[in-house]
């Protein structure tokens, strides 16, 4: 009870917030719920890699005696995002359930047109917490010049301070036990001559790109490149040092996926980095998408490489000659001098099928560069703990992309290879982990995130906080179950459906579609949004606004969010993902659930294009749809981005000669004139760039007088963001959302007098639309 009024009186969280107890007469009838009142919810930050490994809901201090927990939640009124830091002690059921407000910090939550990880970034899962001892905390917080710097907190005087400040963004951090510093900061751009080369004209440079132009980058280098631009640095008591990293002063490739970790003597380190160039066997790797990527050189955005840094020497080198697996994690030996990676591609000349496919295991020695592989097979599984149980035993569990089939195994080096032990042998992985008081977050599809402080060896359990307590009681939602299954076609899917909130069996409701993508089921999390693969961001801002989830089933409109597993490649993903959201579509309708002909999808990034590619060759009715801040292989798109080699794979060939026939058939912009669903496309990141990029599919569908149209959320020009966190921004986008589908689903509208203008254009789209050929 005291953890209730410390988050509702001291962290102030939302409208959510009532007195603890209420008579009877006093409760009101739920009402639905809105954009605001979702914003304001209450999530727990999990700890998470950017490899997308949590780390856990409840952070432990190294001694496993004291924890810390982030909550984020937004507020409307000021237009940004607060994020509470609460801890407590670890060594009694009695003294966790009491956790102490350490700190309460304000973030716009805004993006930025010259950084690649601005403000928005500040409560995202990735932003990753450091203990630099068993009191002390670390992490990167935007100040009050919105640029992002190292933070610390004194969990027990809740002491906070910037530890750096520096001119740029930094954009990730590790620490060593001494106190040194590691980081990369971004390369503050050169003063622009842009004016100049105007007024006097001049050649447009090889390495450009239309879209970067179009941002006001002509110079030398795209945008994206010097956006992502950054630079290392160590900060020891010695004083800061610039370090070259394969030679480099810079590093070109994109933070968003950025990790860096520093071995427990704090003598190594080991990041991510870009390259140079490509050596020449690694065209022999079998993953398609790695394959893809290192077509050419000159157009990777992702680091590709694994760095050892000597922090003592401030020096470094590539860690082997292999890519980096973005799934993969490194593991620390206890020796300080070997690490753990899995999954993970392994050197070509090892000949090793797994490892060609980036499912292999191997322990490094960080010194050398030698490597032992393990014996295990991680293709199709997804990894939950890789750990090291001595210098000499490691433990990994995983589960199927579903999250279940959990196989825990212990391998032992025995001489210069190591060997798996006897399954009776392994435990399960909660017998090799856990502290006697530990922190452990209950939820499920239908029940909002409790977190308890238990109690391993009693199995004794004590309520440490109720994130949201009254957000069942307040407003109405619709229950959630779990689905799954195979086309007999070959596609796999799983989905989570959201019934309406006054469902009654035996009527017809519309239904939204939300396509999406993740690790696939783990563990059950309660989500408004209806998500489980978007880093536990179900409450609080979301990330994902364009995915309404309990918003809509709020307003009774039944939300399936979808996920084809294992599509195909090339013009096979596409194929995939329109059989499977039209076969689960005729499913929901023959169950009686769904109204054929109420039914929409909505798409938010890649997801996007498999929406408008689904509208241009389906034959299906679907009622409405919506494309969010999406890629879209199409010609224009393409163009723009000097013909990117993907475009190429899901086409068919090349948009030249021969290969532009398979692009006439197959991308979007190509066929505007089959899609007769009206489309909203939104922007979110990208600017002027955005726009153009959307402008092909969009202005043959005006020009056919279908109904679509196209929305910018605030500030886009100057606070672009993908995946926005600023209250103003996801309102907006989720208003128009419900908004938009309402109009077309159900013929609501809001009554409210500034969307007036909105409505009566959406009325001149329906009288205009052309009716479909038969």
């Amino acid at each position: 009870m005291v953890a209730r009024r410390l988050l509702l009186a001291a962290a102030l969280t939302s409208s959510l917030a009532a007195p603890l107890r209420t008579s009877a007469a006093a409760v009101s009838p739920k009402r639905q719920l809105t954009p605001a009142d979702a914003v304001a919810t209450v999530r727990v930050i999990r700890n998470e890699l950017l490899s997308g490994q949590a780390a856990g809901d409840g952070f432990t201090s190294p001694d496993g005696l004291r924890y810390l927990i982030r909550l984020v939640y937004g507020d409307v009124k000021r237009n940004g995002v607060w994020m509470d830091l609460l801890t407590g002690p670890l060594n009694s059921l009695e003294s966790a359930a009491h956790p102490k407000l350490c700190a309460h910090l304000f973030t716009t939550g805004l993006g930025s047109t010259t950084s690649a990880r601005a403000s928005q970034a500040d409560v995202d899962t990735t932003n990753v917490i450091r203990w630099f001892d068993n009191t002390q905390v670390a992490f990167l917080w935007s100040d009050a010049r919105a640029t992002r710097q190292i933070m610390s907190v004194d969990l027990i005087t809740c002491k906070h301070q910037f530890l750096t400040h520096a001119p740029a963004d930094i954009l990730s951090f590790a620490h060593a036990p001494d106190g040194t510093l590691l980081f990369n900061a971004r390369v503050r751009p050169p003063t622009s001559h842009a004016e100049q080369m105007w007024a006097h004209g001049f050649t447009v440079s090889d390495a450009s790109d239309a879209i970067s132009i179009l941002a006001g980058y002509i110079g030398e280098e795209a945008r994206l490149v010097t956006v992502y631009k950054n630079s290392w640095f160590i900060r020891s008591p010695d004083g800061l040092r610039r370090l070259d990293l394969d030679g480099k002063r810079h590093d070109p490739t994109n933070p968003y996926s950025r990790d860096v970790s520093v071995g427990p003597g704090g003598r190594y380190a080991v990041v991510w980095i870009g390259a140079a160039t490509m050596p020449k066997d690694w065209d022999r790797y079998l993953n398609p998408e790695l394959k893809a990527g290192l077509t050419n050189t000159a157009k990777v955005r992702l680091p590709v490489r694994y760095a050892v840094v000597d922090l003592r020497a401030a020096s470094s080198r590539m860690l082997w000659n292999s890519p980096l697996s973005l799934r993969g994690q490194v593991h620390w030996s206890p020796k300080d001098d070997t690490v753990l990676l899995a999954p993970t591609y392994l050197p070509v000349d090892a000949q090793n099928p797994v490892g060609l496919s980036g499912n292999a295991a191997a322990e490094i020695d960080v010194r050398t560069g030698q490597y032992r592989v393990l014996p295990v097979d991680l293709t199709d599984r997804r990894l939950l703990i890789a750990h090291w149980l001595s210098p000499g035993e490691i433990e990994i569990a995983s589960t199927n992309n579903s999250g279940e089939d959990l196989i825990t195994q212990q391998f032992i080096r025995v001489s210069d290879s190591w060997q798996l032990l006897p399954v009776a042998k392994a435990p399960k992985p909660s017998q090799t982990l856990g502290l006697p008081i530990r922190l452990e977050t209950r939820q499920s599809l239908n029940t909002p995130p409790q977190i308890f402080a238990v109690d391993a060896r009693t199995g004794q359990s004590r309520l440490v906080l109720d994130t949201n307590p009254h957000l069942l009681d307040k407003f109405k939602l619709g229950r959630v179950e779990r689905m799954s299954g195979v086309l007999p076609t070959g596609q796999h899917w799983i989905a989570q459906l959201i019934y309406p909130a006054d469902y009654r069996p035996g009527e017809k409701y519309p239904l939204v579609i939300q396509a999406t993508y993740g690790p696939g089921f783990g563990a059950e999390e309660f989500s408004l949004e209806g998500s489980w693969g978007y880093n536990g961001m179900g409450l609080g801002p979301t990330d994902v606004p364009a995915y309404p989830g309990q918003l809509l089933a709020t307003r009774n409109i039944a939300v399936l969010e979808l996920q084809v597993l294992r599509a195909g490649q090339g013009i096979r993903q596409a194929e995939d993902h329109q059989l499977v959201y039209e076969a689960l579509s005729r499913q929901l309708v023959e169950s009686g659930l769904a109204d054929e002909n109420k039914i929409a999808l909505t798409g938010f990034s890649n997801n996007g294009y498999w929406v408008e590619y689904t509208l241009a060759h389906s034959g299906f009715p679907f009622a409405a749809a919506i494309a969010a801040d999406n890629y879209d292989p199409s010609y224009l798109q393409s163009a723009l981005g000097n013909w990117r080699e993907m475009d190429e794979v899901l086409n068919g060939g090349p948009a030249f000669g021969v290969g532009l026939e398979q692009w006439l058939m197959h991308a979007p912009g190509f066929n505007a004139e089959h899609i007769h669903t009206p489309l909203l496309m939104t922007c979110q990141d990208g600017g002027l760039g955005m726009i153009i990029g959307k402008w092909e599919t969009y202005s043959r569908l005006r020009h056919l007088n279908r109904p679509a149209q196209m929305y910018l959320m605030p500030a886009v020009d100057k606070h672009p963001a993908h995946t926005p966190q600023n209250p103003e921004q996801i309102i907006a986008i989720q208003e128009i959302a419900i908004d938009w589908f309402e109009f077309w689903l159900t013929g609501k509208e809001d009554a409210s007098p500034r969307k007036r203008e909105q409505y009566a254009r959406w009325h001149r789209l329906s009288a205009s639309h052309a009716v479909p050929n038969p």
